[in-house]
């Protein structure tokens, strides 16, 4: 089995959504979902996490032909052998602290195993990363190879920074910034920035600076994950793929989350004549990967999908700045003759970057 197909048959023998199992590693269900799917490797502190979590060895789920543990077979499960004697009745009472005892110090030596299984598991990853990497540049290979970082690894590099941002002149494209230093450099190394997103791939030049590292930048379509390597090619062709950042689910964390409600009143329709006024809540919510939080926002009355009435939203304000809270809104856009359902309510806000989110109010 795979690692993604052994943490999926973990997940279900715990009884665990994919949403409840990023819950309690602190990461999004997307992550997981690819990691079931194998598109993605967890880092050894995730690895580590499941481990504890699910009660099995790192190695059980880092190696494909590791015994994986089967769910407990239901036959015969709970029953006594009919040929087994009847235990002879004792009272429960005066067990009760030993079996307390026992099960303490099984967990305790269940966990002492788990530690230093882990801890082999950690040299052997440090191990077959050197010997694959030594293999890889002796046959030429220029294939990426990832391998999941350690808390005990020092990494390929001394020092590195992978930045994202939306273009500000076209926000279907995002700009993208790296520097790396390498831990280990060769005389006449060439070097360059590889980033790859699904089936795409993008590439610059690596601009050496007075430190022994690298910099580039890189202008891309907006993709919902990338992966950033720094390519080192020696005189003799030799080829060191070192990856320097991978990011998921962008398109998400440079979006906003707006809803509305009416929090009191609300539209009101009496003998022909339809009137707008309560107060209507809107909540704005910044993802994180949005350097500008500034925005303006309007409260927008249609009458069969023609614009008659507006007004902005009256936002609260927290020591002198706008807050992604609930804003409340006193609306005052009027009275106006016509079937109510001719009539439409949106709340419309526009980010920093000119782009305009609209919801309609529950």
């Amino acid at each position: 089995m795979t690692t993604g197909e052994k943490i999926a048959a973990l997940r279900r023998e715990h009884k665990l959504s994919q949403e409840a199992l990023g819950e309690k590693l602190g990461l999004s269900r997307q992550a997981v979902s690819k990691w079931e799917a194998d598109q993605a490797v967890p880092t050894m502190d995730n690895l580590m996490e499941l481990s504890r979590l699910f009660g099995v060895p790192v190695d059980t789920l880092l190696r494909p032909d590791a015994p994986f543990p089967a769910a407990p077979a239901e036959d015969g499960a709970g029953k006594e052998s009919e040929d087994a004697p009847a235990a002879p009745e004792t009272p429960s009472a005066p067990r009760q602290p030993r079996r307390n005892k026992a099960v303490l110090i099984g967990g305790a030596a269940l966990l002492c195993v788990s530690l230093a299984l882990n801890a082999v598991c950690l040299y052997q990853i440090a191990q077959l990363k050197g010997e694959v990497q030594a293999l890889r540049l002796q046959a030429g290979n220029v294939n990426t190879v990832y391998y999941p970082g350690t808390g005990a690894d020092t990494g390929d590099f001394a020092d590195s920074s992978e930045h994202m941002m939306l273009d500000p002149e076209n926000t279907e494209q995002l700009i993208v910034t790296f520097s790396a230093v390498p831990r280990v450099a060769s005389d006449g190394e060439t070097a360059k920035f590889l980033l790859r997103g699904g089936e795409q791939s993008w590439e610059c030049e690596a601009e050496a600076d007075a430190g022994g590292g690298y910099r580039g930048s890189l202008t891309i379509p907006m993709v919902d994950e990338y992966s950033v390597y720094l390519v080192l090619t020696d005189q003799n062709g030799g080829t060191r793929n070192l990856l320097l950042a991978s990011e998921y689910d962008i398109e998400n964390r440079f979006s906003i989350d707006v809803h509305a409600y009416w929090s009191s009143g609300g539209p009101t329709f009496s003998f022909g004549r339809n009137t707008f006024t309560g107060t209507l809540s809107t909540y704005v919510y910044f993802h994180d990967a949005l350097e500008d939080n500034s925005f303006t926002g309007r409260i927008i009355l249609y009458q069969n999908g023609k614009e008659i009435a507006e007004q902005p939203l009256e936002y609260r304000i927290s020591d002198g700045e706008y807050s992604s809270d609930i804003y409340d809104t006193e609306v005052r856009l009027g009275t106006f003759d016509g079937r109510m359902s001719d009539f439409s309510i949106k709340v419309e806000i526009t980010d920093a970057y000119g782009r305009v989110f609209t919801v309609s109010p529950d």
